[in-house]
């Protein structure tokens, strides 16, 4: 099996028609190899566009000038990751089933009092068509059945390791706490949630959520995005108490701890980047009022590290050969 330096030397060839061209330029057709069944770059380009919330023209785009064939190379593993979870499946005769996601998106529809024309239209503020939504959907669906399937007790979560992993995450929940933050702010103008303006707004936070994983500081990820959107905003307000900020602020806030960043997240006024720089005083939360909470979260972690090994486990059995 070829693996990631083949892997990255393979994509970084595909991509370069020529040394002279200003841009990296990515050629369609076979990109990968799984276990003999092909991914291919209109499936590379349809991850991009659901995956960031942009057109598909803006998806094509953004990868055939990506400089960085790393880049290219995390969104095709993540299909191969995908085939070899779905092929992994139909092997313990527990595939998921279009019923299934029918069921799926039903529940969700009617949790939220919604008609199909309803959900559609929130959908598609998001970013999201239907079919997306629901490619999306198994996708965690297929993820969760692994995992269920072959680690079931290694995500399995006891009340004494919630009230530690609470303890651990203590200054998470203190009440009345104040936070001093961090944040770049990409405004979308609500009347245009598809409008090109959107489309570069989604692809410049995570742009700059790259940069910042690379250790690069906020201020230098918008020198960076800058040129994509140029209305990025940082913004590095004074300490603030977190049940002052926007709700959408608090819920994020809330799941990090001191010098944590945040993934991108959106609301309506656009999307946000943040980072909780520091807190100050609070009083020690009440751990009844979010036991739920972090049960899920903690079973959510040990499910993404089981999930991580479990695909370590596949690809060391499977032929993966990414070409184009």
């Amino acid at each position: 099996m070829r693996r990631t330096g083949a892997i990255i030397a393979a994509v970084g060839a595909a991509l370069l028609l020529s040394a002279g061209a200003a841009f990296p330029r990515v050629i369609d057709g076979v990109v990968a190899l799984v276990n003999e069944e092909p991914v291919t770059f209109s499936e590379v380009r349809e991850s991009v566009s659901e995956g960031m919330g942009i057109p598909v023209g803006d998806a094509d785009a953004l990868l055939r000038e990506e400089r960085d064939p790393r880049a290219v190379l995390r969104w095709i593993e993540a299909l191969v990751d995908s085939v070899l979870v779905r092929k992994e499946l139909e092997k313990l005769g527990q595939p998921i089933a279009e019923g299934e996601i029918d069921k799926a998106v039903e529940s969700v529809r009617k949790a939220n009092g919604m008609s199909e024309a309803q959900f559609a239209e929130l959908l598609g503020k998001e970013g999201i068509s239907l079919p997306a939504y629901r490619r999306r959907l198994r996708w965690q669906m297929e993820r969760g059945a692994i995992v269920r399937a072959r680690k079931f007790k290694e995500v399995t979560v006891t009340e004494s390791e919630v009230r530690d992993y609470f303890r651990e995450s203590g200054e998470r929940f203190l009440a009345g706490a104040q936070v001093r933050l961090e944040t770049l702010f990409f405004p979308i103008a609500s009347a245009q949630p598809q409008g090109e303006d959107a489309a570069q707004a989604r692809i410049a936070v995570q742009q700059a959520a790259e940069a910042v994983r690379a250790g690069r500081t906020f201020a230098e990820a918008q020198a960076l995005v800058r040129g994509t959107f140029p209305k990025v905003q940082l913004h590095a307000a004074d300490f603030v108490t977190t049940e002052d900020l926007l709700p959408e602020l608090q819920r994020e806030v809330r799941r990090l701890r001191a010098v944590e960043s945040s993934s991108p997240f959106f609301a309506e006024a656009g999307a946000y980047l943040l980072r909780v720089v520091e807190r100050r005083g609070g009083t020690p939360g009440d751990f009844s009022a979010v036991k739920d909470g972090l049960t899920e979260e903690l079973t959510d972690r040990r499910s993404e590290k089981a999930y991580s090994d479990l695909l370590s486990e596949l690809k060391r059995s499977a032929s993966i050969d990414v070409r184009l």
